[in-house]
């Protein structure tokens, strides 16, 4: 009975592979093309290399909005094509939840990728915050606002003074006088 329950889990874990490439070709020539339209403009970069880049832009004391716009548009493309290898590992790991075997396989990759691309996002969105509190500086108050919530909206929640989404928060509240609200906060 084991052999047999082997030979049938075997099987079911060497057909999944064929199944997710069952899809007509011709799609997957069609999302290709969609996508090198969509990322022909930013490429594909190290991203270990954009991510020292933008945390060299970020470590300066007075960067310029173009550094921070591009070091924030580079450390984006790099999380989303870091995003494309993480969406494998996850819908793998979903489909086989039930095989503890395949998840401790699985997981380290996975949660590496995660890890890079949450730096990545992270970086992005402090670009996002610097180049808020320059144009608050400046007076640009309206376009302040909006980066503000780009680094807001695109961050997770986290804990007091330390977060992007709080000090992205406390920057909106503040031009828009709003500052008895409390915030949300975790311990």
């Amino acid at each position: 009975m084991k052999q047999k329950s082997s030979l049938l889990i075997y099987t079911l874990l060497i057909s999944i592979p064929f199944l997710a490439y069952s899809q007509d070709s011709q799609d997957f020539d069609d999302q290709r093309e969609e996508q090198v339209k969509k990322w022909s403009k930013s490429g594909i970069g190290n991203v270990n290399e954009v991510l020292e880049n933008v945390t060299e832009i970020l470590a300066k004391d007075n960067p310029s909005i173009n550094e921070l716009k591009e070091g924030a548009k580079q450390a984006n493309a790099a999380a989303n094509y870091v995003g494309y290898l993480q969406e494998e590992y996850s819908d793998y790991y979903r489909q086989n939840s039930r095989y503890d075997f395949i998840q401790k396989k699985v997981a380290p990759a996975h949660d590496a990728y995660v890890k890079k691309g949450n730096a990545l996002k992270d970086a992005r969105n402090k670009c996002y915050m610097r180049i808020g509190k320059i144009l608050k500086s400046k007076g640009d108050i309206t376009e302040a606002f909006f980066y503000f919530r780009d680094a807001y909206r695109l961050s997770t929640f986290d804990t007091r003074d330390e977060g992007i989404r709080y000090q992205a928060e406390q920057e909106m509240k503040e031009l828009l006088g709003l500052e008895e609200i409390e915030s949300y906060i975790t311990w």
